[in-house]
């Protein structure tokens, strides 16, 4: 474990790519997804990805699996699809992150359930299931826990009070304690949840953060100040310490002005939003 004083020196350096609307953001975003996976699998035998949930996700998973579905399926087999927090719910309830990514991007994608480990929300022991799925990310990624193993990409959301997956504020990832996954007890308004580790998220090849929107507009920047301790912000640090890099792909209106001094932006090309639409 990297020791907090290590975490506060360093400074994540991350890539903002700034896209001029919510459609830009989906169709040239879900080019650029799947641009980097052809390229992982030129590389590499099996590609591993983590799935976020929540609602901002579901329009590119929608773009992705309209292009992935055509994709010839000795290619698609080589992919494999995780999650990068779940709800403690059944995989029928609307409040599954697994039911979100089955009907927007696994079903109409033509992806196979075996390409497809899910974190069984409905056990009714929490931490039982994280053990369960601590093993099964090992045996499929072939690393022997406790190391963490290593998903080539990670996609994740930032939440309105800088959460990530299922890391909340007030945790840290001296709270990992050599785990991979973790158990989210319940609090007052949130059910009980099953998360991949601040060390796990941080261990993958590349981080993705989808987020769209003027309502996360103040929240980014402050995420993407390095002086915090909001979760989102570990994990940032955590990956910086490991030279692993992190990206936000963003719309126009949720993009803050002056964070070029703590990230790379870079504004991508696409047809623009009304100009109504656009924040300040």
């Amino acid at each position: 474990m990297t020791r907090l004083t290590e975490l506060e020196d360093a400074s994540p350096t991350v890539l903002v790519r700034v896209f001029p609307s919510l459609s830009a953001w989906t169709e040239k975003g879900a080019d650029s997804f799947l641009e980097r996976v052809e390229g992982l699998l030129v590389k590499k035998s099996v590609v591993s990805i983590g799935l976020s949930g929540g609602k901002t996700p579901i329009p590119f998973f929608r773009a992705v699996s309209k292009k992935i579905a055509s994709w010839p399926e000795e290619t698609k087999s080589r992919i494999r699809w995780f999650f990068s927090d779940e709800r403690c719910v059944p995989p029928e309830s609307d409040q599954s992150n697994y039911r979100m990514a089955r009907e927007t991007l696994l079903i109409p994608g033509k992806i196979q359930e075996k390409s497809v480990f899910r974190i069984q929300g409905e056990n009714p022991h929490p931490e039982r299931e994280a053990l369960r799925y601590e093993k099964v990310l090992a045996e499929a990624l072939g690393t022997p826990l406790p190391h963490p193993p290593a998903l080539d990409i990670a996609l994740l959301g930032v939440g309105p009070d800088g959460h990530t997956a299922s890391l909340f504020p007030g945790t840290s990832p001296e709270e990992d304690r050599h785990r991979v996954v973790l158990a989210v007890p319940p609090v007052p308004g949130r059910i009980a949840r099953i998360s991949l580790s601040y060390r796990t998220l941080a261990e993958a090849g590349a981080r993705i953060f989808l987020v769209t929107g003027k309502e996360k507009h103040d929240i980014l920047a402050t995420v993407l100040n390095p002086q915090g301790n909001l979760p989102t912000q570990w994990v940032l640090k955590e990956a910086e310490v490991r030279l692993h890099p992190s990206e936000f792909w963003i719309d126009q209106e949720a993009c803050p002005q002056g964070i070029s001094q703590w990230a790379d932006v870079r504004m991508e090309e696409g047809p623009p939003a009304p100009e109504s639409a656009f924040p300040r």
